[in-house]
């Protein structure tokens, strides 16, 4: 049984339908990933800062107080 042009048109469609589908989700999927990735980095750069205000309050604690 052979098709005839225009069902391999039809079918060709399809396809292309799908794999125009398939390209838009991935699309998606790799901005969400980055939006995540910019996240993770951000809050890297917090607890970084964060611990450099901890450990400059606790040596300026400790040189006021006398301790080493």
């Amino acid at each position: 049984m052979t098709m005839s042009s225009e069902q391999k048109l039809a079918r060709i469609e399809e396809k292309l339908d799908s794999m125009h589908k398939d390209l838009t989700k991935s699309q998606l999927d790799i901005e969400e990933l980055k939006k995540r990735m910019n996240m993770g980095a951000g809050g890297i750069k917090a607890i970084a800062i964060f611990g450099s205000i901890l450990i400059g309050i606790s040596l300026f604690i400790t040189k006021l107080l006398g301790i080493r």
